[in-house]
């Protein structure tokens, strides 16, 4: 029980400072920009006393998705210093040539063809996207798009899969245990319902690529990969569901059909390379521990 009740403790720890980080510099960062369009009369003072008809204001709707953005980065930014300051996963160079090319390809093909299996899957459930235009927004200013698909993806494998299961696999001796906690705590740490699930099964893939391959380059690189598509699709098609897109040139019947097919084309395909990536690495040691793995805490 104690060794649950310290992984409570650092769970907790983790996604506490993170909340904190986000609500100092996103709070900051929107209190600048409205001080800017204050003091160059884009705004008046009276505005701000009015919060819905400010937010239907242009200019403040457009330099709020820059101040979320910055606010976003900045966050990230401390949240990964805070992570190695306290040692609980320490970010070196040799993280870039910690896994060889061929296992870094089949861990990325399988990254690729899961996460189209899993967008298949989630849409098939009755589940809400209420950060649909949040994300939107975001993604159309540079830094947004810069952090959601390069920044966030590392500050994310950092947290849960290098801090959170690593810790918890140092003190339960278990992966597979340490690999289902990280991933239910990353998919309700997006609180979207459609990102839960989502994130929740894609965790546990990324989890177990973590695991065997004991590099975290590994799930850094398939990551940003997923990131970076989610980014192109909402440049490219806005808050329109591929389903929705599938309906527009085929029968609804004919969409389901294609559906299944694709899940069940990549499903398959992402079994044949998580078997092809099992059978690239040696065992994974015993204990557990992550490739040049140096300086963790024991908390």
């Amino acid at each position: 029980m104690k060794q649950y009740l310290k992984i409570a403790g650092v769970v907790l720890l983790l996604l506490a400072v993170y909340s904190v980080f986000q609500l100092i510099f996103s709070g900051l960062a929107i209190a600048i920009y409205m001080l800017r369009y204050v003091m160059s009369g884009a705004i008046s003072i009276d505005m701000l006393e009015n919060v819905e008809a400010l937010m239907e204001n242009p200019v403040v709707k457009e330099s709020s998705n820059e101040a979320l953005a910055l606010g976003l980065f900045l966050s990230a930014a401390a949240m990964l210093l805070f992570i190695h300051i306290t040692k609980l996963f320490r970010l070196r160079w040799s993280l870039l040539r910690s896994i060889a090319f061929r296992p870094l390809l089949y861990s990325t093909l399988l990254v690729f063809t899961s996460m189209i299996a899993l967008n298949i899957f989630v849409q098939w459930l009755p589940l809400e996207n209420i950060l649909e235009n949040e994300f939107d927004g975001l993604t159309h200013t540079f830094l947004g798009a810069f952090t959601i698909s390069l920044l966030a993806p590392v500050l994310e494998e950092v947290m849960f899969r290098g801090a959170m299961q690593g810790y918890v696999t140092r003190k339960l001796g278990n992966p597979w245990q340490a690999i289902v906690i990280a991933a239910l705590v990353f998919g309700v740490f997006h609180m979207n319902p459609v990102q839960i699930v989502y994130a929740s099964l894609f965790g546990f893939v990324l989890g177990w690529i973590y695991y065997r391959t004991c590099s975290l380059m590994s799930v850094i690189v398939g990551h940003v990969l997923n990131n970076t598509i989610a980014t192109l699709m909402m440049l490219s098609f806005g808050n329109v569901e591929e389903s929705e897109l599938m309906a527009k040139v085929m029968p609804q019947e004919a969409v389901l059909v294609s559906q299944i097919v694709m899940f069940v084309l990549f499903g398959g395909l992402s079994l044949m390379f998580a078997s092809k990536l099992h059978h690239s690495m040696p065992a994974p040691p015993v204990p557990w521990r992550e490739s040049d793995e140096v300086g963790q805490t024991e908390m």
